[in-house]
């Protein structure tokens, strides 16, 4: 299987109304109980006051007409505050004006002039931390919402708009511990849940985003955010089965999302359901027809279940795309092979190792491939670098044994075969070639352990072989025809079996080969 790279998490978002559209002239309280409340130290006080005043009631007159929040009422504002530049209320109504209009700036003017005025202003922390993200001054805007929330620790508002500006700010540590706090006071805060989730996910913390993910369900099952990053955590544990049950349920809540019908691909590709991963992925493709990542795990998918020409068309198409993976021209050249197109087959493997000369196997599958044809002198050198990258690669060893003795390098293929024997994999056949190797070379000790070793595991086959051999008035066993010890092995009775024998190759090929040399 290829490795399959993760996806970024889908985003939680905090829905945050950092400017809440507020009638100009709303004043908490209501005109009546300020104007009631006032309290005027003399005449010339009381006439600032009431023609300020004036130009107030003018002003929000203007509500609910086409002219609130126009530069009319803002002028009428500012009357007030030429006359009374203390007036709290006429500062807090211009700075909503002026947010409503986008002119943060001024916006977060008259905020900072009713903070100075009125300490205890309830919201104005909430408006002015708006007004600085707005201006791009997000350190700034988080000491507006701590500052109110020292005087009010539980404001929810200022909570969330306290995690959204640590979020923006990329201050996880932070963002962490106010998500908990607001979540404490509101458990079925769902978009704070999920952001709490993903950043324990980013953290590593999968257990926890685990259970953030989960208790965001309990509230909203048709959450496609926790649905999906539910699956890439699963996914990530090679808990396949469960992350195939939460991207299916994320597909159904937004069906046609090309990255999460590839990870659904994934899923069932890693527990061998490559009919379902190849629909998901034929499905992506559709969605995302220039990817060729895709292409190459269709056509995994597509070669797992025998659909080789299909799986053929869609890697070709993937490397169109792609010129530079290796394993897909290394799956390529597999498939090549099997339909017997080997001319194409060794292109793909030749291009599999320019992108990535250290692929053992497509040296080892493409020295084999050689070998098929005769080619020795090739096969030997692709059979090579796959032990030069791998000493004890037995399966290339084996072959390369094989080639050595077609090259007629006697010390060679005994060296091979005498490493294939030594990993651990000899084989009959490995054996019976060392017997013959040593007889030639007039070694008879180590000639005839090796032929009893081979009739020992094959014990017809090889007794035949020899009986056959003997019969030659000139034979490379005269050093060791008259021998007691090599007589005795073919005293058995006689074998019928063929002299046909098999290397195994590391996937695909194979050099099938005489043993009579």
């Amino acid at each position: 299987m290829h490795a399959f790279h993760p996806p970024s998490c889908v985003r939680g978002a905090l829905l945050l109304a950092m400017f809440v559209m507020m009638p100009a002239a709303f004043v908490p309280g209501g005109l009546a109980a300020i104007a009631q409340g006032k309290k005027v130290s003399n005449l010339d006080d009381a006439k600032i006051y009431r023609e300020a005043m004036a130009w107030f009631k003018k002003a929000e007159a203007l509500i609910g007409t086409p002219q609130e929040n126009s530069e009319e009422q803002a002028e009428l504002f500012r009357k007030a505050l030429e006359i009374k530049p203390d007036f709290l209320e006429a500062r807090y109504n211009l700075g909503l004006i002026y947010a409503n209009q986008k002119r943060t700036r001024e916006a977060a003017t008259e905020f900072e002039a009713v903070l100075r005025l009125e300490p205890e202003f309830k919201g104005i922390h909430l408006l002015l931390a708006a007004a600085y993200r707005e201006l791009g001054d997000i350190r700034a805007a988080i000491v507006a919402a701590q500052q109110g929330l020292r005087k009010d620790p539980n404001d929810k508002q200022l909570l969330k708009a306290l995690a959204f500006l640590q979020l923006n700010d990329k201050d996880d540590s932070q963002a962490i511990p106010t998500l908990i706090r607001l979540l404490e006071l509101v458990p079925d805060d769902v978009e704070a849940r999920i952001d709490l989730a993903l950043l324990h996910h980013k953290g590593g913390k999968l257990e926890e985003a685990i259970r953030n993910y989960r208790k965001a369900l309990e509230f909203d099952p048709n959450n496609f955010a926790a649905r999906y990053n539910l699956g890439l955590i699963y996914l990530r544990q090679a808990r396949n089965a469960e992350a195939a049950a939460q991207l299916e349920a994320a597909n159904s809540l937004a069906p046609g999302n090309a990255e999460l019908l590839e990870r659904l691909g994934d899923a069932y590709a890693f527990q061998e359901e490559h009919e379902k991963a190849a629909a998901a992925y034929q499905d992506a493709v559709k969605v995302q027809p220039d990817r060729a990542a895709l292409f190459s795990k269709l056509g995994f998918s597509l070669a797992s279940r025998g659909r080789t020409d299909q799986a053929i068309a869609s890697l070709e198409r993937s490397v169109r795309l792609a010129p530079e993976s290796a394993d897909t021209y290394y799956l390529l050249g597999d498939l090549y092979s099997e339909k017997g197109m080997q001319d194409e087959s060794i292109q793909s493997y030749k291009n599999a190792l320019r992108v990535n000369p250290r692929l053992k196997e497509v040296h080892y599958n493409l020295g084999t491939l050689y070998a098929e044809r005769k080619q020795y002198e090739e096969a030997r050198s692709e059979l090579q670098a796959a032990v030069d990258l791998d000493a004890n690669y037995s399966a290339a060893w084996a072959n390369l044994a094989i080639v050595y003795d077609r090259l007629a390098l006697d010390s060679e293929a005994i060296a091979a075969h005498e490493k294939v024997i030594a990993l651990g994999h000899g084989k009959a056949q490995n054996y019976f070639r060392l017997g013959y190797l040593y007889a030639k070379a007039g070694q008879v000790d180590p000639s005839i352990d090796n032929f009893a070793r081979a009739i020992e595991l094959e014990p017809d086959k090889y007794r035949e072989i020899l009986r056959e051999e003997l019969k030659k008035i000139r034979s490379v066993l005269d050093s060791i025809r008259y021998k007691e010890r090599f007589t005795r092995l073919l005293t058995a009775p006689s074998p019928h079996s063929s002299p046909d024998f098999n290397f195994p190759p590391a996937r695909q090929n194979e050099i099938k080969e005489l043993c009579s040399g």
